[in-house]
């Protein structure tokens, strides 16, 4: 009876602030197993962005002279002042957003904080898609672009499908997910996952090849003519393009929610994405709002932690140190190649654990999006919180199956032996 009165207490909650789940959103988010995903996927796109650097950052001249082509890449360095990407250990995540248009938000003096971790996190990860949108991109630069891009929705297609899963039965379900299941189900559409937001993309580029033609043969006078008189149709080609990009920017979480969610394919994903975000854009507006804030307290807590677990076994480590010795071990001045060799295990476990706290950002961002979409789609589809596609992994609710012997009597579910 006390179970009872449970769920229907919750769902009272639940129908009258249905928006409290983005809070629950947290709770996945600082999983272990979510912020070891969310690691590995960050990782392994630096990782892919290095080697994209690399291929595409240093050019030959001279001979055996090599040097940077700072002038066409120097400001595509992820979250970093410098070129070459960093690891997220490294990054001054400060840094992230800050040729953003939202960057004046992260001004504001009580939101500008909050609001200015949400749009760095946002983006990382689409920063290289940003960078295919400038103007006066060289052939460099725009190579360069298109292999990040293209890395980033591998790995993403892969660590976000899981995560989003992870939080889609979470939320839905309150079943814990495991990474097997979860990389089972997100292997089997990580063509969906990738193709989602890069159908979009595509026919942005598409709708801008008759205009790109015109600005061709703008190069002549009687070109420009032309395209001075098929401006309006540019105009209107040019809206079309800005539909695209809107629903592109804004609904882009929402499509890894949709596969994960529904068990759906690219072309229902961008369809649910666009119609969501354009049909209820001030409720969409509202749950950024409230998930950020969220966001706040969990990214508050997460790197609390780690600077408390950093600095007590700082503290402790040094006991029976003299301060002089601290200070060399801890700045790497060190002549013996055992004490570099421990020096660089301390640094690395010391980064795994700002990686995790990093993360946090990212596996948030995964969740609230999973929330977002819960709560999106029950107003514009009606459909409730608690459903989602289940397949033959994944543990199912209902009453168990119950057996009947030969007299045709009720017997005990799942026994063999049917009741006296």
């Amino acid at each position: 009876m006390s179970e009872k009165l449970e769920n229907n207490r919750r769902r009272d909650w639940q129908d009258c602030l249905p928006w409290l789940i983005l809070f629950k959103s947290v709770r996945p988010a600082i999983g272990l197993k979510v912020l070891v995903l969310a690691s590995i996927g960050l990782v392994g796109m630096v990782f892919g962005w290095r080697i994209c650097w690399d291929l595409f950052a240093y050019t030959s001249q001279q001979g055996p002279e090599v040097k940077v082509v700072a002038s066409e890449l120097g400001d595509l360095g992820v979250g970093h002042k410098g070129p070459m990407p960093p690891w997220p250990w490294q990054a001054d995540y400060r840094d992230f957003g800050g040729s953003s248009p939202l960057r004046g938000l992260s001004t504001l003096p009580v939101i500008g904080p909050v609001l200015g971790t949400a749009t760095r996190t946002a983006s990382e990860l689409t920063l290289p898609f940003q960078v295919l949108f400038r103007q006066g991109l060289t052939y460099r630069s725009f190579a360069y672009a298109v292999c990040c891009c293209g890395w980033a929705l591998v790995i993403w297609g892969y660590f976000g499908g899981m995560i989003t899963r992870i939080a889609a039965l979470k939320l839905t379900r309150d079943e814990l997910v495991t990474c097997k299941a979860a990389g089972k189900f997100t292997r089997s559409r990580w063509c969906s996952y990738m193709t989602a937001p890069l159908l979009p993309i595509l026919g942005i580029f598409a709708l801008g090849v008759p205009i790109a033609l015109l600005g061709f043969f703008s190069n002549l006078n009687i070109g420009l003519l032309v395209s001075g008189i098929l401006w309006p149709l540019v105009i209107g080609i040019g809206f079309l393009m800005t539909i695209f990009l809107l629903g592109l920017i804004f609904g882009w979480p929402l499509m890894w929610s949709t596969i994960s969610t529904e068990g759906t394919d690219a072309f229902d994903a961008i369809s649910r994405a666009y119609a969501y975000v354009f049909q209820r854009p001030f409720h969409y507006l509202f749950y950024v709002i409230v998930a950020t804030l969220a966001g706040a307290l969990g990214w508050v807590l997460i790197h609390g932690v780690v600077d408390l677990v950093v600095y007590i076994t700082h503290w402790a480590f040094c006991w029976w140190m003299p301060a002089e010795r601290f200070i060399d071990v801890a700045d790497g001045r060190l002549d013996s190649a055992p004490g570099r060799i421990g020096h660089n295990l301390i640094w690395f476990w010391q980064a795994v654990l700002r990686t995790f706290s990093i993360a946090f950002a990212i596996s948030f961002l995964w969740t609230s999006g999973t929330a977002i979409y819960l709560l999106l789609r029950r107003q514009v589809d009606g459909v409730e919180l608690d459903e989602a596609c289940l397949e033959d992994g994944d543990t199912k609710f209902g009453l168990p199956n119950l057996e009947t012997d030969a007299s045709g009597s009720v017997g005990v579910a799942g026994s063999e032996n049917s009741p006296e």
